[in-house]
């Protein structure tokens, strides 16, 4: 239970919840919680807000977003938050944005923690047992069971204390400059643009190269998405991908073989079948011309598959060997993990391109998006350690 007592929820009342936070001192522990896999939007259903000296309010900001443009005010300052990446973008929906960041699960990687949740931190750090139970909950119920916003509140509760210990040992570690820029490489992202095509990844998993069933399944996606989308519901709660993808793959040529199939026995998939044979049907008149490619257009690496590389690009084949090998023994040396120290897309995407010369290596890195910090790191491993570093011919 939080030390402060059981929190209500703030709904009618933000004034007032606007006023005490307006009146607390310092950063703003933040978090939010979501409906993820059971409503179809990604927007925040609670909000969790802790300030010194004001206590903690859990806002339902459902229904009166039009009246926190004075608690976007009151928040423009440091948000302190665990995997800030998560709850952003359902803060900015809101028009909720801080002015610098403390991520605790970003002070936990580049300290080399082996378990980053913010319930591990917090028993590793503090010696307090968060709760676990209530984290995939329907947050969009109402009201919200007392036991759920005990839990709220308790994500919160501690984060401050959490900030300060973190801060020591960054200290101590000489790392808080590097921390600092990831915090803020976090906090200016743009959120993620939605996939162009989500439905190819079921089409890999079942193995489908027809384009006339791919035809299919992008048609039957954009169905299921559009009921999911007008009763908010999950897109999976209204129909499983893994069967979708198993309806196109079969190709169905009439009504009847879709009423007939196995799978749609079920009779929770019976109220689909027009829907479906409608969106089917359309794939088989529709021209060639109008069909997807086998291999899409969207996600795709700026490089070839690497297991084609020794072949037909030995250079970057060398170079992607060096790059991994060098980030991995630097990581080992600072205890942090190697996707952390560089991410392996921007080790793969330096070794395609190659370098000229260290300069030419820590512009490419810079451009990828890589930070100072890593940039500095990664280079002195690169072309310290010795001059074998297959430059570019």
């Amino acid at each position: 239970m939080p030390r402060d007592g059981l929190p209500g929820v703030t709904h009618d009342d933000i004034s007032s919840a606007i006023t005490a936070l307006s009146g607390g001192s310092g950063a703003f522990a933040v978090d939010t919680e979501r409906a993820m896999g059971i409503r179809y939007s990604a927007r925040a259903y609670l909000i969790q807000i802790r300030r010194p000296g004001a206590g903690t309010f859990l806002i339902d900001p459902v229904g009166i977003e039009d009246q926190l443009e004075p608690l976007a005010h009151v928040m423009h300052a440091q948000w302190i938050l665990h995997d800030a990446a998560q709850d952003l973008p359902a803060m900015r929906e809101l028009g909720l944005e801080p002015t610098s960041l403390f991520d605790t699960e970003i002070a936990g990687l580049l300290l080399g923690f082996e378990h980053i949740s913010l319930q591990a931190m917090v028993a590793e750090l503090l010696g307090y047992e968060l709760a676990k139970e209530h984290s995939a909950a329907d947050w969009s119920m109402r009201p919200i069971p007392e036991s759920m916003r005990a839990y709220a509140a308790l994500d919160v509760e501690l984060l401050h204390e959490l900030k300060h210990e973190l801060t020591l040992r960054l200290g101590k570690a000489q790392r808080l400059e590097w921390f600092e820029q990831e915090c803020e490489y976090i906090r200016t992202q743009p959120s993620p643009a939605p996939k162009p095509e989500p439905w190819r990844r079921i089409a890999g998993r079942l193995r489908i190269e027809d384009v006339r069933a791919l035809g299919m399944l992008r048609e039957l996606w954009a169905a299921r998405d559009s009921i999911a989308q007008s009763e908010d519901i999950a897109p999976s709660k209204v129909f499983p991908s893994s069967i979708l993808g198993e309806l196109a793959r079969r190709k169905p040529r009439s009504r009847a073989d879709v009423v007939n199939s196995p799978l749609m026995r079920s009779q929770a998939r019976k109220p689909f079948v027009d829907t479906f044979w409608t969106s089917i049907n359309r794939v088989w008149k529709m021209p060639s011309s109008r069909l997807p490619s086998r291999t899409g257009s969207g996600n795709k690496e700026p490089f070839p598959p690497i297991k084609q590389w020794g072949k037909s690009h030995p250079d970057a084949a060398q170079r992607l060997d060096l790059m991994r090998a060098r980030v991995f023994e630097c990581a080992d040396t600072l205890g942090i993990r190697q996707e952390v120290l560089l991410k392996p897309m921007i080790q793969k995407q330096l070794a395609w391109k190659g370098w000229a010369d260290r300069s030419s290596a820590e512009a490419t890195m810079r451009e990828l998006g890589a930070r100072p910090w890593q940039i500095e790191n990664v280079s002195s491993a690169l072309f310290c350690a010795d001059t074998s570093h297959n430059p570019r011919d």
